[in-house]
């Protein structure tokens, strides 16, 4: 017992003295990186070139990462078709003020939505959805609403599938 102690103590020190990382790696567009974990890190929101949205490339990783010097600062996971009938991304694009993320989804019912992110304070935070929707057998009922988002939901808490509840709005 004392000498498997001894050799973890030992295999720390030499990890520790040699600077050996401690943090998972993965390869982003041809760059090593550091895999993210559950917190976003602070971003220059101001300066044009100061982060960057670049869809996930894996076929199994169906996501949308935010990039600034080849670091992956924050990663939002996707859904599916076959996680959400219907399901379907259509594009992440910078906006003045942050960016918005638009999916839809539906077979019946349909509905079309964009996340809108705000950045404050060098991170970013939902702060409406814009929601369209309509019955496929009766298009002619389209309803669209634009939903405040009080309190602003900061990126490290927004998960795609808490906003995901069909007929909540008329």
């Amino acid at each position: 017992m004392r000498a498997c102690i001894a050799i973890l103590v030992l295999s720390l020190v030499v990890g520790f003295s040699t600077g050996a990382s401690q943090k998972p790696e993965r390869v982003h567009n041809g760059r090593l990186t550091a895999v993210t974990d559950k917190t976003s890190k602070p971003v220059d929101c101001a300066a044009p070139n100061g982060y960057s949205l670049e869809e996930g490339t894996e076929a199994e990783n169906n996501s949308v990462n935010i990039v600034s010097g080849g670091t992956v600062l924050h990663t939002i996971k996707l859904l599916t078709g076959a996680e959400r009938n219907g399901f379907a991304f259509d594009g992440v694009k910078k906006t003045k003020e942050g960016f918005e993320l638009a999916i839809e989804y539906g077979s019946v019912i349909f509905y079309s939505k964009r996340f809108i992110f705000r950045c404050r304070q060098h991170r970013f935070y939902l702060s409406k959805i814009r929601v369209d929707s309509f019955n496929r057998h009766n298009p002619e009922k389209w309803n669209s609403k634009v939903i405040t988002v009080k309190p602003n939901v900061p990126l490290e808490k927004f998960s795609i599938t808490d906003f995901m509840l069909e007929g909540v709005f008329k």
